[in-house]
């Protein structure tokens, strides 16, 4: 009987054993025939037809934004061009564009209940200091070079919320610390801060918040001063009003247009000393800039 009863227990395994095998033929068939994807409804690349869910390839939604140069001319808006237009000033005299530019950075959106809605885009940067020892840096990858003669459709942000909706748009005027002690040779290639126009940066004062060069229309061959703006001096945050839903999972792409005829208001340049422009324009700037549509995109 002890003998029978082991042959039958023996039997017994193999029968288990063979269950269990083709259950795992079963499971692996199964498991071809399922999709895998992002799962997560608040993510960029949602798929409603995946059946498993990914290991780390949710992408975040995007803010991008889009700059329109624009001038006034009375109640009409222009394009910018540079040297062989010329347009008016307020007080009657005429003036011919050589440069305008800017650099905003640190993008984000605000909530309806005056939260910044969280930001994912992080740049480390690593340099020696005067002594050759190693300086790492972190900060918010967040910047745009603002210039007529440059379009840019640019991710400004990776964004993540929950469709809650959002009433501003927030960034700054300039580059706050410590990105104000790098160069651009520090800078990843392709990177927005990597420039060499002096415009835009100089040794002796780091990067050009904003600049203008203008030249008299009567008087095409004396330049006017270069006025520019850089230093903690002239580091501002603004906020644009708006509203939109922000449905979870899309992309925001906000249209932001800015007037230089707005930043010439009141600004007298042959009267004027250089620190009373500076101080006209930074008020004036802070006002030049509005948003003209805000779109809710999948890619």
């Amino acid at each position: 009987m002890l003998i029978k009863w082991t042959r039958i227990i023996a039997k017994g395994q193999w029968n288990i054993y063979l269950f269990f095998f083709v259950c795992l033929l079963y499971l692996s068939a199964c498991n071809e025939d399922q999709k895998e994807g992002c799962l997560d409804y608040r993510y960029a690349n949602f798929s409603v037809n995946a059946d498993i869910n990914c290991l780390d390839c949710c992408k975040f939604p995007e803010l991008r934004v889009i700059l329109r140069h624009r001038i006034s001319q009375g109640d009409s808006l222009y394009p910018v061009i540079y040297r062989n237009q010329s347009y008016a000033f307020a007080s009657g005299d005429s003036f011919i564009i050589e440069n305008f530019s800017f650099i905003l950075s640190d993008f984000h959106l605000i909530d309806l209940k005056d939260n910044v809605i969280p930001v994912f885009d992080s740049l480390f940067i690593r340099t020696l200091n005067t002594q050759r020892d190693s300086v790492f840096y972190s900060f918010s990858n967040s910047f745009l070079i603002g210039n007529p003669n440059i379009f840019q459709k640019k991710k400004v942000a990776a964004v993540f919320h929950n469709g809650l909706g959002a009433k501003a748009l927030r960034f700054t005027l300039g580059v706050e610390p410590p990105v104000d002690v790098l160069t651009p040779l520090e800078f990843p290639p392709n990177h927005p801060l990597v420039v060499n126009q002096s415009y835009l940066y100089q040794k002796e004062k780091g990067y050009i918040f904003a600049n203008m060069q203008l030249k008299r229309k009567e008087f095409p061959l004396e330049s006017m001063p270069n006025i520019s703006l850089s230093g903690s001096d002239f580091l501002k945050t603004i906020d644009i009003p708006f509203f939109t839903k922000v449905k979870a999972g899309y992309h925001q792409e906000i249209t932001l247009e800015v007037d230089y005829a707005v930043w010439l208001k009141g600004i007298d340049f042959s009267k004027d000393p250089p620190a009373i422009i500076q101080k006209k324009w930074m008020v004036n700037l802070v006002k030049s800039f509005k948003i003209v549509t805000v779109l809710e995109v999948i890619d």
